[in-house]
């Protein structure tokens, strides 16, 4: 009789070797509450970490919601709080870029970022990275030269973002 009970139940569990479904993966985001994002946002732009405690201690709870209903491991748990820390802090980062002028598609396109593309993993922003994103503001009629300081560290904060969001998923698939 268990074992009837039991393998319906083990059909609903999402299986690890699986590629998570996007569902899934939007469960965190669609439960944050309004103004997260930009919140995480900021926290990739600071290095204090007081600062950014209280929207990271969010984070952690809405993460830890979702990854028990999704039945996630410890290590998926904490790839999940990867992906959406940096999925939500892109969120936050993007109408910034545009309020700068800067496209965040043309970040993504000049180092090869998104579905389908390289996506290669990233401990770090490097010098290589933000050339690359000059030499596509240039292409694109844009001063490099002209992007401020607030507009470059907020590109930083892009790549930085789109590298963990994407380096968690690799866990997470």
């Amino acid at each position: 009789m268990r074992r009837a009970l039991l393998l319906p139940a083990l059909a609903l569990l999402p299986a690890s070797a699986m590629a998570r479904a996007p569902q899934a993966l939007a469960c965190a985001v669609i439960a944050a509450p309004e103004g997260l994002d930009a919140q995480l946002a900021d926290s990739m732009l600071t290095l204090d970490e007081a600062r950014s405690k209280p929207a990271l201690d969010t984070l952690h709870a809405l993460v830890d919601r979702c990854a028990a209903d999704q039945f996630l491991g410890n290590k998926e748990r904490d790839a999940y709080f990867a992906y959406v820390l940096g999925r939500m802090a892109r969120d936050g980062l993007d109408s910034r870029l545009k309020a700068e002028g800067i496209s965040s598609d043309l970040i993504d396109k000049a180092l090869d970022i998104g579905p389908g593309n390289a996506n290669n993993p990233a401990t770090q922003v490097t010098q290589g990275d933000l050339r690359r994103v000059a030499t596509a503001l240039t292409e694109a009629g844009r001063d490099p030269a002209k992007v401020t300081p607030v507009g470059w560290g907020l590109i930083t904060a892009w790549i930085a973002a789109t590298a963990q969001m994407f380096d968690a998923l690799r866990v997470l698939d």
